[in-house]
């Protein structure tokens, strides 16, 4: 999926507010059933966090104890997958999927990163 935000025309992207407690989201699941898995496909599950609110962070990983619905939906698609070599490209595009299909949007750092502040931008009421 591509999006072009027509710069010069002076259409800018709008990001969602993200205030209150921010979490570092691992995109793709930390969980040691995934890591190993990933790792072959040539993803480093640190590389690839989002900063997301708390509350969004507790809502797609719930109080199960197995990661919630977000680690389901790696679960599922890795059973799916187990059998074939994916590429990165397939990899990442399955983790935004999945941010779209759980409506979570912010930066991505990865993991070690500070968080800071980002430059001037255009924020979503």
């Amino acid at each position: 999926m591509t999006f072009h935000f027509r710069y010069r025309y002076g259409f800018l992207p709008a990001f969602p507010r993200l205030e209150g407690t921010l979490r570092k989201h691992h995109l793709f699941p930390q969980a040691n059933e995934f890591r190993e898995w990933f790792r072959a496909h040539g993803i480093n599950v640190h590389d690839w966090t989002m900063v997301i609110p708390a509350r969004a962070h507790q809502r797609i990983h719930g109080g199960d104890g197995r990661g919630g619905p977000w680690n389901e939906a790696w679960r599922e698609f890795m059973r799916a997958n187990l059998h074939r070599r994916l590429n990165q490209e397939e990899l990442i595009r399955k983790a935004f999927e999945l941010t779209y299909r759980f409506d979570i949007v912010g930066p991505i750092i990865p993991y070690g990163h500070a968080l800071v502040p980002q430059g001037p931008q255009l924020h979503a009421p």
